[in-house]
């Protein structure tokens, strides 16, 4: 079996990571590793999952789920007489594999399991080169991100029928990688016959450079617009990139002309991308355009519990909840506390609880004081416009009332911290959406008026110098 990772995972890598790797079960279902601590089960989860299925399945000659379980004690004489190590594996599953074909043996190899030796170019993705945890399944919803997960559910379903293209933004650590890697997911199981090309926007251009210079741009144009699905992450990478954008433009245009599904994501709007050419902005905006917020409290509670089930621990609920106050920036950070504590907790044999939350997170920096609370903005907007805090957040559809509503909206989003969520409970229990048309209002008519901006200005100035006297 290390022969045959071997030819997939380089030598050092495999000695620092696959070293103590023992094997703790097996049927002909599943094998189960053991390894020495939740560090390294990670590790081998996230990068190398897809190396081990496939060493087992061409040595045990069919498929067999892989999991790894965390026995972090070494292991006495007596322990490793009766426990076999990886290199057993190969003796025993080898006896269960019928002999094969050079061409079952080559479909083996490649994870191919077409009649005849496929043709598709290379860089195109199987399932096994996806993070097998990015999936629907494993996904939380909330408030903060329930549009986009309900379209890139939809886009899984129907490629190119349903929202096409679909441009997802938002920032660092937000579930954007997860998003689009869950459709990729979901496309291969319900269409195992379509096409997936994933890749970064770096290297989408890495390779259009590599393809003009070395003459080979029309394999390369042949490549990217004869797929079904192209999802491509991190597309605020095309600024100042002429000559990338310009390929972009027409394979996009290739792509969804011939109702082939576009899915991108980037850390801002398309608009708000430095010298993004405007056609292509605007074909960015053809189909749906929706927006990852930082998860509100419940979202962020429900993270922790998640992650933590995923690695096979229960944590306290009060602990839970610690970690939820006190990490309030991204998944990915939350994650990240999630595997420190799990780390932590295994090493030391302490048991998981408020105080060695409060140790291990120590360094991570309590939330900061909003600049400005919601309620110095409805004080302000209120005395400007000689209307009541009731006023303001009860249902009167009045133009004058709506408009100063839709501007405490504004204020709020851009000089508090607050979610969308947070804002429109703020403003009268009204849902993210309205949130969302009320800034798009605002921005408008302050790209339209001068005079309106000037008041909008002079509003957030006085809303800072309001709350610096309350401090």
């Amino acid at each position: 079996m290390r022969a045959d990772l071997e030819t997939r995972i380089r030598r050092d890598k495999l000695d620092t990571w696959f070293k103590h790797l023992t094997l703790a079960s097996l049927n002909d279902k599943e094998v189960v590793f053991a390894v020495p601590s939740g560090f390294v089960r990670d590790f081998l989860t996230r990068n190398h999952l897809a190396e081990l299925r496939r060493a087992v399945q061409n040595v045990g000659g069919h498929a067999r789920a892989v999991r790894l379980i965390v026995n972090p004690m070494r292991p006495t004489d007596g322990d490793a007489a009766r426990r076999a190590s990886v290199e057993a594996v190969l003796d025993k599953i080898t006896e269960e594999a019928p002999p094969l074909t050079s061409y079952e043996a080559e479909q083996r190899r490649t994870g191919e399991k077409r009649s005849e030796p496929s043709r598709a170019p290379e860089n195109f993705i199987k399932p096994t080169s996806l993070n097998p945890a990015y999936t629907f399944e494993s996904y939380v919803v909330g408030v903060c991100n329930r549009l986009s997960h309900a379209a890139a559910l939809a886009i899984g379903e129907n490629p190119g029928r349903a929202y096409n293209p679909f441009f997802i933004h938002g920032g660092v650590g937000l579930g954007k990688t997860h998003l689009l890697q869950a459709i990729c997911h979901a496309v291969h199981r319900r269409h195992p016959g379509k096409q997936v090309a994933y890749l970064s926007c770096e290297e989408f251009t890495n390779q259009f450079i590599n393809a003009v210079q070395g003459g080979k741009l029309d394999a390369f144009r042949e490549r990217y617009r004869s797929v079904d699905v192209l999802v491509v992450d991190d597309v605020q990478f095309l600024a100042n990139k002429d000559r990338t954008q310009d390929e972009f433009f027409h394979t996009f245009n290739a792509l969804y002309n011939s109702h082939r599904q576009v899915v991108m994501s980037s850390d801002c709007a398309p608009f708000e991308i430095p010298t993004l050419e405007e056609r292509l902005v605007s074909r960015f905006k053809w189909g749906l355009v929706t927006q990852l917020e930082a998860p509100c409290y419940e979202t962020r509670y429900a993270i922790v519990q998640r992650k933590a089930k995923a690695r096979n621990v229960e944590i306290p609920d009060e602990v839970a909840r610690y970690i939820a106050e006190t990490i309030d920036t991204n998944v990915r950070e939350l994650e990240g506390a999630v595997v420190k504590l799990l780390g932590v907790a295994t090493l030391t044999g302490r048991q998981i609880s408020v105080p060695v939350a409060q140790e291990v997170l120590s360094s991570v920096p309590r939330p900061r004081p909003r600049r400005v609370t919601l309620d110095c903005v409805m004080n302000v907007i209120a005395r400007e416009f000689s209307l009541s805090p009731r006023d303001i957040t009860g249902k009167s559809r009045v133009s004058h009332i709506s408009l100063t509503r839709q501007l405490g909206m504004y204020l709020s989003r851009h000089h508090t911290d607050h979610s969308l969520e947070e804002i429109g409970r703020f403003f009268g229990n009204r849902d993210h959406t309205t949130v969302i048309y009320g800034l798009t209002k605002i921005k408008k008519r302050m790209q339209e008026d001068r005079n309106f901006q000037a008041v909008v200005e002079r509003l957030g100035q006085r809303m800072l110098a309001a709350q610096q006297q309350m401090s």
